[in-house]
């Protein structure tokens, strides 16, 4: 295969909402001083990790050191805000990295009715559509973007992304909990209609797909994105998902 050998998905940094438990959906809501701390952290980490991997990375066939880094974001600025500091942290190590470029399709899921509302609010106001949410994780009375939706356009947006970069390269994309959880479970050939025992990141914490197979790389089989890391992070007492 052609292309970016790994794919890291990261959460943005902390917001007032996140604290406040409240669902943000596609409400731009910015990041609060705490979540950019939390993007420079995790920069940091990254640049670090990817610009100079372990040996047990370096071993592994297309993921070698000094490849070529692409960083997509999300619109909203919570995300795109920790894009553009994740970004200057690749910039002081003297990274070969491009972006952030925004993609839409990188959004977060749509919470329709629930949005800005702590989930008290959102049964208070919409009991009915609240109790579906709880029971099956969808409600399209209350608005909300059906899960196999959101992974679907997540991982094509990641695919393109990555089938256009040089051989072995890192592909990052910063996006948001659900989304990101989403597209993780439909980049392991499962419906997310269906599979709901993932648990989302943390705020500024991320997961890695890669692609191999064949044995000789740790994977048996057809070549194919396989999950390597979920929910790694600079500090593990952050706010959940």
């Amino acid at each position: 295969m052609n292309g970016a050998k790994r794919i890291v998905l990261v959460r943005h940094g902390q917001t007032n909402f996140n604290l406040e438990r409240r669902f943000q959906g596609v409400v731009d809501h910015p990041l609060n001083d705490h979540g950019r701390l939390q993007a420079r952290n995790a920069g940091r980490i990254l640049a670090r990790r990817i610009v100079t991997p372990s040996l047990q990375l370096v071993r592994m066939k297309g993921l070698d050191t000094g490849g070529q880094v692409r960083i997509l974001s999300s619109p909203l600025s919570r995300a795109f805000e920790t894009a553009s500091i994740i970004a200057e942290e690749f910039e002081g190590v003297g990274a070969d990295f491009t972006g952030p470029v925004m993609d839409e399709r990188l959004i977060e899921r749509a919470y329709g009715l629930f949005e800005g509302k702590t989930a008290a609010e959102a049964e208070a106001d919409h009991p009915s559509e609240v109790a579906q949410w709880r029971e099956s994780g969808e409600s399209e009375a209350a608005g909300i973007e059906r899960s196999d939706l959101v992974g679907l356009r997540v991982r094509t947006a990641a695919l393109e992304a990555a089938s256009s970069m040089d051989e072995g390269g890192t592909l990052i994309l910063v996006s948001h909990g659900s989304a990101i959880t989403r597209a993780l479970v439909t980049f392991m050939g499962l419906d997310p209609l269906v599979f709901d025992e993932m648990r989302g990141l943390d705020n500024c914490h991320w997961s890695e797909v890669v692609h191999v197979g064949g044995g000789g790389s740790g994977a048996s089989g057809r070549g194919a994105w396989r999950l390597a890391a979920h929910n790694i992070g600079y500090r593990e007492d952050v706010l959940g998902a």
